[in-house]
């Protein structure tokens, strides 16, 4: 089992997102699921270290976004990266966009409890 943290619910989406490391485009992926504090990202044969710093460029919601994240784990699926900062507007008018149920407020505590 694996010690995971997830402080927030997590909704599946799919959606193209370019990681920038060090101000440079570096790698194209997929982001596969979302939570105010994060996201997982489908990509192939990438290899970045936990605690790598990291920027992840997208377009959606009428907007471009650049956020600055951490690589928080990585396996041959993709990687998990934490928002330096929460991004729970995104979080929630991503939702909303999609038509799917924001998650009760307390959803977070359920999960860290869950993984606890």
């Amino acid at each position: 089992m694996t010690d995971e943290r997830r402080y927030s619910a997590r909704h599946r989406l799919d959606l193209p997102v370019y990681i920038r490391y060090h101000k440079r485009p570096f790698l194209g992926a997929r982001a596969r699921d979302l939570s105010s504090g994060g996201m997982f990202l489908s990509v192939q044969a990438l290899t970045l270290p936990i605690g790598t710093p990291i920027e992840l460029e997208f377009r959606c919601l009428g907007r471009r976004w650049m956020l600055p994240a951490i690589v928080s784990f990585g396996d041959n699926a993709g990687i998990g990266v934490m928002f330096q900062e929460p991004q729970p507007t995104l979080f929630s008018a991503l939702i909303e966009q999609r038509g799917l149920p924001l998650p009760p407020p307390n959803a977070g505590a359920a999960v860290k409890a869950l993984n606890a």
